[in-house]
């Protein structure tokens, strides 16, 4: 199987982004509302970061915030676009896994030719493209078996 991840982001309905001068708090309120792992921080409509649930805790652990997490910006935790790693639409399911494995992420957002932001895929959306299919084989496979396939 080769799918491509343009291929997993056809089921997914629209993108949460934040602006990077909002606030953790408000990064905070549209991961619960949302119950996703990440925002993509935009300015005007262009990418400049991503902020996941592992940067919040990573600053809430740390000791130079003196109890001020409140008022800290989104751009001051993200990680900026220079950092950011990215896919392409002629990206397979496969090699992403591989990425994210390798650089021990579980989110990369999908940009085109042109650097614009197409969508974001989480491992999670790529196990379920791999389960969906390895699924649809067993039962072909089974059908096949059974009789059942047609000639």
């Amino acid at each position: 199987m080769h799918k491509r991840l343009i291929d997993v982001c056809k089921f997914k309905e629209h993108l949460i982004t934040i602006k990077p001068n909002a606030t953790i708090d408000e990064a905070v309120y549209h991961l619960n509302k949302h119950k996703i792992g990440c925002l993509i921080v935009i300015k005007d409509t262009n990418i400049v970061g991503i902020i996941s649930e592992r940067d919040i805790l990573n600053k809430l652990g740390t000791t130079d915030i003196e109890n001020n997490i409140h008022h800290v910006k989104v751009s001051e935790i993200m990680t900026p676009k220079e950092k950011l790693i990215v896919g392409h639409p002629e990206d397979t399911v496969e090699y992403l896994m591989n990425l994210m494995h390798d650089k021990e992420i579980r989110h990369i957002p999908l940009v085109n030719d042109e650097g614009k932001l197409v969508c974001l895929t989480s491992i999670r959306d790529l196990i379920r493209i791999l389960l969906k299919d390895s699924n649809s084989r067993v039962k072909h496979l089974s059908n096949y078996v059974q009789g059942k396939y047609p000639a």
